[in-house]
C-alpha cells in the first residue's frame, strides 16, 4: 500500500452517508468497488480517486462541488 502524504478525516463523510441510510457495503458498490477497498479509503490506507470523490458527491451526498472540501479533504490533526 502507498503511504499518504496527508491523513484526511472522513468523520464528515462517514456521517453524511450514514444520514442516507446508506451502509459502507452500499457506498462502496456506488462506487462499483469491494467494500474492503471502501473502508480502507475511509482509513487513510488507500486514496480516493477523482472519479470516486464526484460520484460520492452527485450521487451519493448530493452537495455541490463548493462543499466538497468538507467532506474529502480535512485534514487530520
Amino acid at each position: 500500500m502507498m503511504s499518504m502524504i496527508y491523513r484526511f478525516n472522513y468523520e464528515k463523510l462517514v456521517g453524511a452517508v450514514d444520514d442516507k441510510g446508506m451502509t459502507s457495503s452500499e457506498g462502496a458498490a456506488s462506487l462499483d468497488i469491494p467494500e474492503r477497498h471502501y473502508l480502507l479509503k475511509l482509513c487513510n490506507c488507500e486514496e480516493f480517486t477523482m472519479e470516486e470523490i464526484s460520484i460520492l458527491a452527485d450521487q451519493v451526498l448530493e452537495i455541490s462541488p463548493e462543499e466538497i472540501p468538507e467532506y474529502f479533504f480535512c485534514r487530520e490533526m
